[in-house]
């Protein structure tokens, strides 16, 4: 059960890589093409969430 607790925790961690960290450069490209500081702020926000969450998977695994 632990290695199976082991395996999900790290595909959450890769879904949150994917999808946040993606998502967060695209917008940073995005908004530095575009010349858009608000783009900008928004990718790196995403980037800063993402990268906590990452981190916030290790403690929650620790908890069960």
């Amino acid at each position: 059960m632990d290695e199976l607790n082991k395996i999900l925790f790290w595909i959450a961690r890769c879904a949150v890589l994917t999808v946040g960290g993606a998502g967060g450069l695209i917008k940073i490209v995005k908004g530095k093409s575009d010349e858009n500081p608000r783009d900008f702020t928004e990718g790196v926000a995403m980037l800063v969430v993402a990268a906590f969450i990452f981190g916030a998977t290790f403690a929650v695994q620790k908890l069960f």
